[in-house]
């Protein structure tokens, strides 16, 4: 037995050591730790079940109480591979509510320790990278951990460090697949997309989309404020709703202050007196699960995403973005649309109006649609990580909100191994928190390459990357816990190089300008502070 650990910890230790592995090696990386613990395979369960369950048909989840917990432990190797993705997942999220880090051994291995093998083992059973991250975004990597020993976080980081390390800088095209299988995005479509910039362009391709609305017009909105700007879409919202298109509006209770807002109250009371459908999305009970999204869909084939919200803060103080859309990629926008209004009310509106046939835009641009559902998975996480590990020239990301670390020491391979990375954040946050965190990094992205600016003047909240002058994505997704775990976001993922040079003239090209290159930064006691709480922001 104490053998048998040893080689598990020599195993783990062993492929953390590894360092980057080639394309293609994760499956090699498994076999090793699988051999390496075969010695605790032969170890029956003791006084546990060991029939082992039927893998469930179908994709549906799969769902284990306490006393079935033993038959996980049982699985077999065959077992395991016919389990689909889903199941899997349900399986590792069974044997972390059930985990007990502190939990002794009794009569040979403790029940713990099974868990945490019976974890390697879901994990290490997917047949490539892509299918790894999969299972291993959708159970929350920080709970894993955090419901493990020290060697069961060993072990599973091993398996982590090898997916990861498995990416192949340049290889674009696998970054596809990859976002395909981890993200259950459909496959990309040709489509018209326009970058705008700031208020003035966005309400004027806005205004003009909406006038010409004909049959429907949806907008799901983390925040609406009742000032001029807010009254003006109100009104116009109104008139359409009176000439018969159906308007339909999704807000977020707590990111609009709702609750503190009588303005805001009677400006929804007014619209739907005009007949507007209005829905607010109530938050939990932490307030740990909001929808940040921004999206707007208009007859079923026009689209506008990124991340603005609705207001003068938005369209006339600070510094943002929003994209307009047209082509099959729509239908997404309304997908994700149509999902919330069901979760917020129970209605599920569904007809051929909302969804029409649309073909690929002549020389458009290469879209598709990544959503992330908050508690649920961390798509928009993993694609941004993959695509940072890809990217071989430059990477540009300008966003308000800049706490991850994972995210932080992505960009410090990347500029280890030769990419110019440059950083744009806001040196007006208006989150001081959050802005005191993302100083707290700044030594060590300087330190390791990065070049670090912040944006002068005003608040800049555009959330967009570039990367090798070819890939970009852009949406609601802020670079922190709060948008990679616990918020509904959406993001756009655009390969083109047409849209990739515009956004890095006249998004970065100016900005830049406008900005201080933050090389001999000195975080404070507040900043280092702040850092230890990055986690939660």
């Amino acid at each position: 037995m104490k053998n048998a650990l040893n080689l598990l910890a020599a195993a783990a230790i062993m492929i953390a050591a590894q360092g980057v592995l080639r394309a293609g090696e994760f499956e090699n990386a498994v076999k090793d730790l699988e051999r390496s613990a075969a010695g605790y395979k032969s170890v029956p369960p003791v006084l546990l079940p060991v029939a082992a369950p039927a893998p469930a048909e179908g994709g549906g989840q799969f769902k284990m109480s306490a006393d079935e917990e033993g038959k996980l432990f049982a699985m077999t190797k065959a077992e395991l591979a016919a389990a689909t993705p889903d199941q899997k997942v349900e399986m590792v999220r069974t044997l972390i509510r059930h985990s007990v880090p502190t939990e002794a051994a009794y009569n040979g291995l403790s029940a713990q320790e099974y868990r945490e093998r019976t974890i390697a083992r879901i994990l290490s059973s997917a047949p490539d990278a892509a299918s790894f991250d999969r299972i291993y975004y959708r159970v929350d990597p920080v709970k894993l951990r955090h419901s493990l020993t020290a060697m069961g976080r060993d072990r599973i980081l091993a398996l982590a460090k090898a997916a990861g390390s498995s990416v192949a800088p340049g290889d674009w095209s696998g970054l596809d697949r990859y976002i395909e299988t981890v993200t259950d995005a459909r496959p990309p479509s040709r489509d018209l997309v326009k970058f705008l910039i700031d208020g003035p362009s966005v309400m004027s391709e806005g205004g003009k989309a909406l006038i010409a609305a004909k049959s429907s017009i949806h907008i799901e909105i983390f925040q609406l404020q009742a000032d001029e700007i807010g009254q003006g879409l109100a009104k116009l919202l109104s008139e359409k709703a009176k000439a018969g298109v159906k308007v339909r509006v999704l807000i977020d209770e707590y990111g609009s202050k709702l609750s503190d807002d009588p303005a805001l109250a009677e400006m929804i009371a007014s619209m739907r007196a005009g007949g507007i459908a209005v829905l607010t999305q109530k938050p939990s009970f932490l307030k740990d699960h909001l929808d940040h999204r921004k999206v707007v869909v208009i007859d079923g084939n026009v689209g506008f995403t990124g991340g603005m919200n609705i207001g003068r803060l938005y369209q006339v103080d600070w510094h943002d973005q929003q994209t307009l859309l047209i082509g099959p990629a729509v239908s997404e926008l309304q997908r994700a649309f149509t999902a919330s209004w069901y979760v917020a009310d129970g209605e599920l509106i569904s007809s051929m109006e909302l969804f029409p046939v649309t073909q690929d835009v002549p020389a458009g641009a290469e879209t598709r649609v990544v959503v992330h559902a908050g508690h649920q998975d961390q798509n928009i996480k993993a694609v941004y990580i993959r695509a940072i590990g890809t990217a071989q020239k430059s990477i540009k990301i300008a966003n308000p909100y800049f706490t991850d670390e994972d995210v932080v020491l992505a960009l410090c391979k990347a500029a280890w191994r030769g990419v110019k990375v440059e950083l744009v954040l806001p040196q007006e946050n208006d989150q001081a928190i959050v802005r005191r965190a993302s100083r707290a990094n700044y030594p060590k992205l300087v330190k390791a390459g990065v070049l670090v600016y912040e944006y002068k003047g005003r608040m800049a909240h555009e959330k967009v990357a570039v990367m090798d002058g070819r890939w970009s994505t852009l949406g609601s997704s802020n670079l922190d816990a709060r948008s990679f775990d616990n918020n509904d976001e959406l993001n756009l993922v655009v390969t083109d190089p047409g849209v990739a040079a515009d956004i890095e003239t006249r998004l970065f090209g100016a900005d830049l300008l406008n900005s201080e290159l933050m090389n001999n930064y000195s975080p404070g006691v507040l900043d280092q502070m702040a850092h230890q709480v990055s986690g939660m922001l």
